[in-house]
């Protein structure tokens, strides 16, 4: 018994820190993404055209208008230019899945307190990602005759970065809610499942916090709502990284609940 619950907890391990790993290189990459887009985003915006267009010479801008009226422009949008750092964003992101879809099949024979304490490792490191990574673009563009694709407004948006916004906006009450439902509950429900876990305690609460699990997934949805209201023929709205790994908290953290809550009941 010793030898197998030594075998499945350095399974365990290694499959959180490869967890760890994929997660972490998901976020790094959907965080340069969006920092990519920004960065093109801003050049491709009105003012800034206008004004690499005054430094032209008129013929130039004539052969540039003839260019554009045969449809010869060769300008790229931003969208293709950061499709490597999307794709490494999938990539990795896919890649955690898969190594938590093995985590998770270690339940059929490895111990409860092992399968539980590894699962609520990734709900942790999957929480984080969903914090601070992006969790939805929205870019408002319009193709103009002579300046070409042009973006009026890109926005990123996150929890976190939305809480930090809705504080400095005055709009305290929605802050407070999202930071209570989203950072606080989150992180004082996991370490409770920890110390219930670990060291053998009964604690009370956490069939109460329990029953608030799916408050989590409504504030995102709220804040998906609110972001892709505006959405038109002349905005692009993307959701990112953050919704699937904060909803994979979710799941993982309801999961550990109802496995420690059987286990008591025995």
């Amino acid at each position: 018994m010793y030898s197998k619950n030594l075998s499945s907890g350095i399974l365990s391990v290694i499959l959180v820190l490869i967890i760890a790993f994929m997660a972490f290189q998901a976020y790094l990459f959907s965080v340069k993404y969006d920092k990519e887009m920004a960065s093109h985003a801003q050049n491709y915006k009105i003012e800034n055209k206008i004004d690499h267009y005054i430094q032209k010479t008129n013929n130039i801008i004539q052969d540039y208008f003839s260019e554009y009226i045969r449809g010869e422009t060769k300008e790229q949008k931003p969208h293709e230019l950061s499709k490597i750092n999307k794709e490494n964003t999938q990539l990795y992101t896919t890649l955690y899945f898969i190594a938590l879809g093995v985590l998770l099949l270690t339940y059929f024979f490895s111990s409860k307190e092992i399968f539980i304490v590894s699962i609520l490792s990734a709900a942790l490191i999957s929480w984080f990602v969903g914090i601070f990574a992006p969790i939805m673009t929205v870019e408002i563009f319009k193709d103009l005759p002579i300046f070409g694709f042009t973006i009026f407004k890109y926005e990123s948006k996150g929890i976190w970065s939305t809480v930090e916004k809705l504080w400095i906006l005055q709009n305290y009450f929605l802050a407070v809610v999202i930071t209570l439902f989203s950072i606080a509950i989150p992180i004082i429900k996991t370490i409770s499942l920890y110390f219930s876990v670990l060291m053998k305690i009964n604690i009370k609460y956490i069939d109460f916090i329990t029953k608030w699990s799916m408050a989590d997934v409504f504030i995102v949805s709220l804040l998906l709502t609110n972001l892709s209201l505006s959405v038109d023929e002349f905005t692009n709205a993307e959701v990112q990284i953050a919704v699937y790994f904060f909803c994979t908290y979710v799941v993982l953290s309801i999961l550990s609940s109802y496995i420690i809550i059987k286990e008591r009941e025995k």
